[in-house]
């Protein structure tokens, strides 16, 4: 959820700074470089952190952005001009750099094999409230009011999050057994201490397993399985961010403003119920990942966020050209749509599949690749939609966008396995399985049954 605040704050802010609400300027360019530093600062910590999740724990490495991020707010507050604004957004999003990296392992790593799919998308569930948070509050209330709002969800973290247990996995990796019984203990609930026991023997074989070999670089592209995992999860990463939901999202006002708003809804009203409705379509997803399968939600979300990209280019393409007004109702619709559909597959899956692909040796330096994968295009994109807009056409955009989600559903359709309800043995084996026998592969996972 913090991570979702920095994400969606640029959108009421620069539709204050459009109105002349605020006390500062800054040209588009610098709009443009204000909003794309924060995937610059990602960048800076997900490869340091893939290695210190192994050696600090997966637990102070998440508690320590909740002061990082009440810092960055502090700035905003103490400042008014748009270059210290450069460094809140750096250091913003170095945090969100920790959060993509180390929050994927730990959800993985305590849920259970049966739930894993629906806890991981709470991951994304949380980060669209964050979004939702910030485009509800931003247009009611002053910039430095929406701040203060902004500031109290690390705090709220740090008041809760003290509390969680360790991943037991990381006590194993430690040879503590004692604390990974306790931590196991009190994730369990009320299990029955027999099953407790049985679930740290059953962590302890896949551990020992997996560490015959150490976390390093060499354990992560030295094999075929590892490089055939890597290759899938960075696909679907690519595929995450080309599809520019990162764009939408910070531009959402100003996007909703190049529609025909005048017999509407403003277009602050329109990006409140498009975070409404991202939010909402989290708690479908959470039924539907572990019930459907993870390929096929991520197919669909790949096809049905590209048709919706094109047909929003192609709204936009009309009103650039000057062949008049079809109505903000339009537009949004069809982004809408896609934000839905984005929701369902493409957005809470990743974190899904970063938590189960890898074994627990390398699984931490894998996912700070791919967030560094997630970081590089997502700044890309960031950067240069002000320019594309301002040169060619807001149109231009949603055309590559759409464009990038059907690619991405071609090369999802290729590689991914089904990884629905496995254990990390089995979707190890799965891939082995796959690399020897590459033209038997697609059959299971084509197949309807086990969806």
């Amino acid at each position: 959820m913090m991570a979702g605040t920095s994400m969606g704050w640029p959108s009421p802010v620069l539709a204050k700074l459009a109105s002349g609400q605020l006390t500062m300027s800054a040209s588009n360019e610098q709009q443009s470089w204000m909003i794309a530093l924060l995937e610059l600062g990602n960048l800076l910590s997900p490869i340091p952190f893939g290695l210190l999740v192994d050696v600090l724990g997966r637990k102070p490495c998440l508690l320590m952005t909740g002061p990082l991020y009440i810092v960055s707010w502090l700035m905003v507050l103490c400042s008014n001009t748009i270059s210290v604004l450069y460094w809140v957004r750096l250091l913003q999003g170095a945090c969100m750099g920790i959060i993509t990296t180390v929050a994927p392992v730990y959800i993985g790593e305590i849920a259970g094999d049966g739930i894993r799919g629906a806890l991981s998308t709470f991951f994304n569930g949380m980060l669209n409230a964050g979004i939702l948070y910030v485009y509800c509050i931003g247009p009611l209330v002053s910039y430095d009011n929406l701040t203060y709002f902004s500031m109290v969800v690390p705090c709220l973290f740090l008041a809760t999050c003290l509390w969680i247990p360790e991943s037991p996995y990381y006590h194993v990796l430690k040879n503590d057994d004692k604390k990974a019984l306790e931590s196991l203990t009190w994730l369990q609930g009320d299990a029955e201490s027999a099953i407790v026991v049985r679930e740290l023997m059953h962590i302890k074989a896949e551990v020992k397993n997996e560490l015959r070999n150490k976390g390093s670089m060499s354990d992560l592209f030295g094999s075929r399985c590892s490089r055939k995992a890597f290759l899938i999860v960075q696909i679907v990463a690519a595929a995450d961010v080309l599809s520019g939901m990162t764009t939408v999202l910070a531009y959402a006002s100003s996007t909703f403003a190049h529609a025909d708003t005048k017999h509407t809804l403003s277009p602050d009203q329109f990006t409140m119920l498009l975070g409404v409705l991202i939010f909402c379509t989290t708690f479908i997803t959470g039924y539907l990942v572990d019930k459907l399968g993870r390929r096929p939600l991520l197919l669909f979300s790949c096809f049905g966020c590209g048709a919706f990209e094109l047909i929003t280019g192609l709204y936009y393409y009309n009103r650039w050209s000057n062949v008049g007004s079809l109505g903000a109702w339009i537009p949004f619709t069809a982004i809408g749509s896609f934000a839905v559909i984005y929701s369902i597959g493409l957005g809470p899956l990743l974190p899904t599949l970063q938590g189960e692909m890898f074994p627990s040796n390398i699984r931490g330096l894998a996912s700070a690749f791919t967030s560094v994968t997630l970081t590089v295009i997502s700044f890309v994109g960031l950067k240069m939609y002000q320019v594309i807009t301002d040169r060619w056409g807001i149109h231009i955009n949603y055309f590559m966008y759409g464009s990038g989600c059907l690619l991405s559903f071609l090369l999802i359709y290729e590689f991914l396995p089904e990884t629905k309800g496995k254990t990390f043995s089995e979707i190890q084996n799965e891939i082995m399985k796959s690399i020897k026998s590459p033209k038997n592969r697609r059959k299971p996972s084509v197949s309807t049954t086990g969806v």
